[in-house]
């Protein structure tokens, strides 16, 4: 992945340094980030709606809370990866069975849901980065590494490391970037 870049003083001069992105180090995101909130609270309420009848009643308010404060839905029953990261949670919408692997970043007023009556949600790569206003739609994988331009409308499965852009989305080859 691609590290950000910072200037630090070497020497007495600015040089660009690289510095690892918060989700690609394995770190928790900050304790009160709207992305770590939104993620602990959909924990407790996938937990209680696995527990049955009554833990699903405690999970229907909690899946209220996290509308009403977050502006965001995620199904109890999707399947969430480790270090996944909203920036701007409001908006985001997963819906039932989606899988979504480590180190994804998801931003504003994503669509992640089924087609129709077939009932499949996408499966998500690790390090996959989703742009605002996308929508992932159907029974589709998106590659480890992939990227999903902002307003995308993607109906087919995505290669690890490719860009789809566009309405209705075209896969884009890897680009080629110069090196840090």
């Amino acid at each position: 992945m691609r590290p950000e870049r910072e200037m630090a003083v070497t020497d007495g001069t600015f040089a660009p340094v690289a510095v690892p992105h918060p989700v690609h180090t394995r770190l928790p995101v900050g304790r009160f980030s709207p992305s770590s909130g939104v993620l602990r609270a959909w924990q407790r309420m996938s937990g209680l709606w696995a527990s049955g009848p009554a833990g699903r009643l405690l999970a229907r308010a909690i899946r209220g809370h996290i509308r009403r404060a977050y502006g965001c839905y995620i199904a109890p029953t999707t399947k969430v990866g480790e270090a996944v990261y909203l920036p701007h949670p409001v908006g985001v919408v997963i819906g039932d069975n989606a899988v979504i692997a480590d180190g994804v970043t998801i931003y504003q007023n994503v669509t992640i849901g089924q087609d129709g009556a077939a009932g499949r949600c996408p499966r998500i790569g690790a390090g996959a980065t989703i742009f605002a206003g996308a929508m992932v739609i159907g029974d589709i994988d998106i590659g480890a590494g992939a990227v999903i331009g902002a307003n995308a409308v993607v109906k087919c499965s995505v290669p690890a490391g490719h860009i789809a852009v566009g309405v209705p989305a075209r896969i884009l080859p890897p680009s080629r970037r110069a090196a840090p």
